[in-house]
């Protein structure tokens, strides 16, 4: 596995400085993080993958195009053609029941249906990503869907309450400023760590996040990036229990304020250091199991194409090598008829000669 820092810092930068803002998902930040620390963990094979699978410009850097499937349903960043996207907008997220606190995808995602949430989004790209009998275009567009959707499932609010519409709904100050839950957690408490923590230098708080993830979360790697034994996801894309971590945050501690108290529409919230400081620590742990996850689920959609195209070749060989020995083995049948059909033709010449000749010789 290997990580190609200079142009991941190039692209990571310039992703981050032009859009520095953004409240799109996860936000730039958030979604470049995810990438960044993704892109860490691709095996070569997976990073030709990417490379073959981006567009040129992006030169296989997940970063640049994490933010894609956000820019392209907005007017002021796609005035163009955002009209077109705007069936995907459905797809970034799923509603859950107000506290109910679990994430039922029968109900939450109409799964017997259209499976138009964030769940099935996952699932429906990672499938067709790996499918090879889809065009280059095809699963381009996969590729990136695949990147910022993951993303998305590891933002804790992206499974919020369907009475305050994720969080947006819910709005107060934090440190003073104006804000809704939902920016809290997509880009103000991202961007306050950058600037506060890490002078305002995001490759630093990328450099503290991959050392968290091989230190203190060194010992999680192995149970984060497995499916449990229900979950029928494919190429280890267990969105589903993802979102089930999601919706237990949520109830456990995005949702209360310093005081443990339930937030909702009807009162703005006031919060500060407390809240920060005990909220960023999973905050920063969602990042991580988002970009583990990410490059988990297209190493093994790698692999599995590449099992097949071995599968694929083998089978192919092996028809081939079975057409040439019956190909020999009718060659060999043919000499032998004829052969013998030739000594045969010979003898019945062969015979009233020979009988002419008894007969000469036997004359008194």
């Amino acid at each position: 596995m290997s990580l190609h820092m200079p142009s991941i810092a190039c692209f990571f930068i310039m992703c981050l400085l032009i859009s520095r803002g953004s409240v799109h998902g996860w936000g730039q930040d958030g979604h470049s993080l995810i990438g960044a620390i993704a892109q860490t963990i691709l095996t070569t094979e997976s990073i030709d993958f990417v490379r073959n699978h981006l567009p040129w410009y992006a030169s296989g850097n997940m970063s640049m195009m994490a933010s894609w499937p956000d820019y392209i349903i907005y007017p002021d960043t796609n005035p163009v053609d955002y009209l077109n996207w705007q069936w995907s907008k459905e797809l970034h997220f799923v509603d859950t029941k107000d506290w109910s606190c679990v994430y039922d995808r029968e109900q939450d995602c109409n799964w017997s249906g259209a499976q138009q949430c964030v769940d099935g989004s996952i699932q429906n790209y990672t499938g067709r990503l790996a499918d090879a009998q889809q065009d280059d275009i095809q699963r381009q567009e996969a590729l990136k869907f695949i990147i910022h959707f993951i993303g998305d499932a590891h933002q804790p609010l992206h499974a919020g309450f369907q009475g305050d519409r994720g969080g947006n709904s819910i709005r107060g100050r934090f440190f003073d400023k104006e804000t809704n839950l939902h920016s809290l957690w997509d880009t103000v408490m991202i961007e306050r760590r950058i600037s506060q923590d890490f002078h305002s230098q995001p490759l630093l708080y990328l450099d503290y996040l991959l050392d968290q993830m091989k230190t203190r979360y060194a010992q999680n790697i192995s149970d984060w990036t497995h499916c449990p034994s229900s979950d029928e996801s494919r190429f280890l894309a267990c969105s589903t229990s993802w979102i089930v971590e999601d919706a237990q945050f949520n109830c456990d501690i995005v949702y209360r304020d310093e005081n443990n108290q339930p937030m909702s529409v009807s009162k703005e919230f006031n919060l500060g250091q407390t809240y920060y400081n005990t909220r960023m620590v999973i905050l920063e742990q969602r990042l991580i199991q988002g970009g583990l996850r990410l490059g988990t689920v297209i190493n093994k959609i790698v692999q599995s194409t590449n099992n097949d195209n071995k599968t694929d070749t083998f089978c192919f060989e092996t028809i081939m090598f079975l057409a040439l020995i019956l190909g020999l083995s009718i060659v060999i049948l043919v000499l032998l008829v004829h052969c013998f059909l030739r000594r045969k033709s010979r003898a019945i010449i062969l015979t009233p000669l020979m009988k002419d000749k008894n007969e000469y010789v036997s004359m008194p």
